[in-house]
């Protein structure tokens, strides 16, 4: 498989829990180590430079890389579908620092095959190094959303399927909720929309304008005095296509 490719079954893209933009690009750094024939996890070894030049960590700063793997070990993800069917998980089942040889050992959780081994349907390509330029774990999720429609758009040629809506509770469950005691809490400082809109959505905006393929608009609903629903149209972002473009025909010439 290509090592920037990364496939993941749709229920995992829409799955609440909110990481750090680190722990979120190692996961999708993991994620892009799966080969397409894979039936099971493999535990997989990794040089530490290796890593922490991946994820832009500092050598002086590898504490930070060991953190955030023992957050990815306990931190619950909420995954439901269609069903009313809701997993309760993590990603990671073991890592461990082999300080002697500077090597990590990783491995996903057995629970994650039904959204990472052998899907047939469903899913959504997404792009490591796309990920990796990303400084927002909320532009990360909102790109992967976006991908996940732009997929099905790309299948059935329906303009149409470029406007979505998200029920806003929804969205910052997906983007912002912490599975505590049984439950997803969304921190009370985004009660406010406009606090969640200046930093989460126009955070993602901006970024996914200045360096995706693609980018949103968005607008929200109100139901009486209240906003109840966000909707979201996505731009083919020409610009950015356009600079990539002078990009490669300068390195040709």
């Amino acid at each position: 498989m290509n090592k920037d490719l990364i496939v993941k079954e749709n229920r995992l893209i829409t799955a609440k829990y909110h990481l750090t933009p680190t722990q979120i690009k190692f996961i999708s750094f993991l994620t892009s180590r799966i080969e397409r024939d894979d039936k099971d996890f493999y535990t997989y070894t990794f040089k530490v430079n290796d890593v922490l030049n991946i994820l832009d960590i500092q050598r002086s700063n590898y504490k930070l890389l060991r953190d955030s793997l023992r957050i990815l070990m306990t931190k619950y993800i909420v995954i439901e579908d269609n069903n009313n069917n809701i997993s309760e998980t993590t990603f990671l089942s073991y890592f461990k620092i082999r300080k002697k040889d500077d090597l990590i050992e990783v491995r996903f959780d057995s629970s994650l095959k039904p959204f990472l081994l052998e899907l047939k349907d469903k899913f959504t390509k997404l792009s490591l190094s796309k990920i990796l330029e990303f400084n927002s774990q909320y532009t990360i999720r909102m790109y992967e959303i976006l991908e996940s429609k732009i997929n099905i758009y790309e299948k059935y040629k329906n303009k149409n399927l470029l406007e979505f809506q998200f029920n806003l509770n929804e969205l910052k469950e997906i983007l912002l909720g912490e599975y505590i005691d049984g439950k997803i809490e969304i921190p009370k400082s985004y009660n406010k929309y406009n606090n969640f809109k200046r930093k989460v959505l126009d955070v993602a905006y901006r970024e996914l304008k200045e360096k995706g393929d693609y980018y949103f608009e968005y607008a929200p609903i109100k139901k009486g005095r209240a906003y109840s629903d966000i909707k979201f149209k996505i731009i083919k972002n020409g610009e950015k296509i356009k600079k990539d473009f002078i990009k490669k025909k300068k390195k040709i010439l």
